[in-house]
């Protein structure tokens, strides 16, 4: 005779499963401590941007060009509030400053370096040129696959069959997918050319869930586990 395990022991392993294959992992250097035993500014760069897939055929080359320096700015504030939003709470506070954008994009543009030339310029250069310990890279990479408008097209089209197929007593519908783009993102703080942590996430978007929208969620996350911390 086969006993059945209780109820609480199923939905107990089922959230022991839900969290151990939704656990994150991020890199931190073994020597993190002594590197930034007396780190006491830091600034955060901006972003790095690279679109692939299906571009827009409206566009030129240089209208891409002057998309994603727009949102290497905007990511570059995203990430700034994230890890600001995050800096301080009841358990932690952060031991180092966090340089004003303003401040480092006023530096870069003093040293005629544009938003570009920073995703490829030396961080130890860049550090001492902006006057802080280490640099804070983030690399956004978007594969596009439709538009918005496709994308809500594809939704509202997958509701529609859903709804006849119930109605005719099939509920098998092949999946059809709507997202717009995929989004990986990662996080690098570096000194002296060392990356000393780094963390990553890949996420989708559809017409529904704007990229934007998406980074901010990223870019709060990165925040969450952003190092530079000590017990109070």
């Amino acid at each position: 005779m086969k006993k059945r395990l209780p109820l609480s022991f199923l939905v107990a392993a089922m959230v022991l499963l839900l969290t151990t294959s939704c656990a994150h992992k991020y890199y931190t250097s073994s020597s993190f401590e002594q590197q930034t035993a007396r780190h006491k500014s830091i600034a955060i760069l901006p972003a790095e941007m690279v679109f692939t897939g299906n571009q827009p055929k409206n566009l030129s080359p240089e209208d891409i060009a002057a998309i994603e320096e727009n949102e290497s700015l905007a990511f570059q504030q995203s990430l700034y509030n994230g890890v600001l939003r995050n800096a301080n709470t009841r358990k932690y506070m952060t031991t180092v400053t966090i340089q004003d954008i303003r401040s480092t994009q006023d530096l870069l543009k003093e040293n005629n370096i544009s938003v570009r030339e920073s995703w490829r310029k030396d961080d130890k250069e860049l550090a001492r040129l902006l006057g802080v310990d280490a640099v804070v890279r983030l690399r956004i990479q978007k594969k596009r696959y439709m538009s918005d408008l496709a994308s809500f097209g594809v939704g509202i089209g997958r509701q529609i069959l859903s709804q006849v197929a119930i109605n005719n007593g099939n509920i098998f519908v092949p999946w059809v997918p709507d997202k717009t783009n995929d989004i990986f993102a990662a996080c690098s703080i570096v000194s002296n050319n060392q990356t000393l942590w780094n963390d990553n996430y890949k996420k989708e978007t559809d017409w529904n869930t704007p990229s934007e929208q998406v980074i901010d969620r990223i870019t709060d996350n990165f925040g969450k586990h952003f190092p530079y911390r000590k017990r109070i």
